[in-house]
Formats: C-alpha cells, structure tokens, sequence
C-alpha cells in the first residue's frame, strides 16, 4: 500500500488543480483499509522518502486522527476507523519521529503535532506512557540535542493543545522539575534552554487557567517553583551577551552564530516569562 500512497501523495502536490483534488479524493476513500494509517507512519519514517512526502503523509495522517480516532476529537467524523493494535503502533511511531536525532526539522514538528492530537483523545488512559517517556529523554544527560529538541517540542504541543487542564495539574511537578533542569545546564546549548524556558512559560499560563479550582494548591506549587526559578531568571537577565558574531559569520551556521542566537534566544524566553 505504501508505493500507492507515494504516489497520491506526489500527486496531491501537483500544480494542476484535477490531480490534486483526484488525489485527495483517493486518499479520502482509502480512509477504511486497515493499512492506511500504519502505512503513512512507514513512509514518514523513511528516510529515503523525499522530506516533502513525509511531510504530507504526516498532514494526511493528522488529518484522519481528528476525523476518525475518537469521539473526543472535535474534527471526528462518527466512525472510529483504526483498532487499538494501528492505535498503539502509530503513537509509537509518531514518538520515535518527533524524538529523533533527524536532521529534518519540519517531518520531526509534524509528527508532534500529530502526538499532541492523539494525546489530546488517548492521554492518560490509553497512553499512559507517553508523559513517562519523554521526561526519560529530556532527563537522560547523554540524550542527544537533537532527541532533546524533539522531546521538548512534544511536550510544548502537549501543554499547549494536548492536556486538559486537569490532567496538566496532576503533572505538573515532575514536568516543571525537568524543565528546571534543563534551562539551568550550561552543558546544553542555550537554544535548548530557551526551549525549556518556553515550554515553562506554557506550563504557567496553563496553571492559570485552572487557579479559581486550585487556588490554594496552585499558590503553594509555584511559591516552590519560583524559589529556584525567580533567582534563574533573574541571573539570565543580568548575564552579558557573548561577542555578537561578525558580519560573516552572522550569514554562517558556525558555532559562533548559533550560540550568540541561543543566548539571544534564552534571554527572549526569559523576559516572556
């Protein structure tokens, strides 16, 4: 099945306007067959496929999660259409994608997005592991920044649009700790900080969502919180800038560049915060 949909895949990017709605039209029928979801996961994760056909099987497949995954997605369509063992094989697959060391930054936020949808229907219940899994990675020392960006993104999609906000208070220490961790590492490059920082900025407005039915228990968690955060952030405010990387260097991906854009980066973070 999978040379099948590569092919309706490559068609629906076409640049005449009947190819790409016969495609799409195709795609849409073949939305029953058992196959069709593990399939796109297959050829997202194949590096040999051209980037821009990952990207769409992994468009595809966000597109036929919301319509037919679970009743709790806002997009279903009335017809659950993949069975718990394509159920459990695809949210594997979608984590190890998004968590990955790949290079190819936009397949890897694709499948994050995907994560979160699923999340958003199956997390905790069904996929309890999921939160478990990534606080592994982004604990993990010897993860690499490439599997700590992945990890970190998930979870950013995850607080954003994924947890209620019940289920995001009932997590909220470990992952806050983890964050902690993170942001405070000088052995991380100050981008991945930045990142940490981001997703502790979601945490807290999502936090304030929930106040009015936890007041109490909310005031005492982020008096605890802010008493390492606070002196953190205030530090990274006051740290000078490195040198600002030359002309040249500045059109350049050399380390120069990119730690003078990290650290720009982390202070930006920090000041949203």
């Amino acid at each position: 099945m999978e040379q099948q949909l590569l092919s309706l895949l490559a068609d629906t990017q076409s640049p005449k306007a009947d190819s790409r709605k016969a495609a799409e039209s195709q795609l849409e029928q073949l939305y029953g067959h058992e196959a069709f979801p593990t399939s796109l996961t297959a050829i997202a994760s194949h590096d040999s496929v051209p980037v821009n056909l990952r990207q769409s099987a992994l468009s595809i497949l966000r597109t036929f999660i919301a319509a037919t995954w679970s009743p709790i997605l806002d997009e279903f369509k009335g017809q659950i259409l993949v069975n718990d063992a394509n159920k459990a094989h695809v949210r594997q697959s979608l984590l190890v994608i998004a968590t990955s060391d790949i290079p190819e930054r936009k397949v890897k936020n694709s499948a994050s997005y995907a994560v979160s949808k699923i999340a958003s229907a199956d997390f905790p219940d069904d996929w309890p592991e999921l939160l478990p899994s990534l606080l592994r990675i982004i604990n993990d020392t010897s993860s690499t920044d490439g599997q700590l960006h992945g990890a970190l993104k998930v979870l950013l999609d995850l607080v954003d649009t994924g947890f209620s906000e019940e289920q995001f208070f009932n997590v909220a220490r470990d992952l806050v700790s983890s964050l902690f961790a993170v942001a405070t590492s000088e052995a991380r490059r100050p981008m991945l900080r930045a990142l940490a920082v981001a997703v502790f900025r979601s945490c807290f407005d999502t936090l304030e969502m929930v106040l009015e039915q936890h007041k109490t228990a909310i005031k005492q968690f982020m008096d605890e919180v802010l008493s390492g955060w606070s002196p953190f952030l205030d530090a990274t405010l006051k740290a000078p800038l490195p040198q600002a990387p030359s002309e040249e260097e500045a059109h350049k991906q050399g380390d120069v560049a990119t730690q003078w854009r990290g650290v720009v980066g982390l202070k930006i973070q920090v000041v949203k915060v």
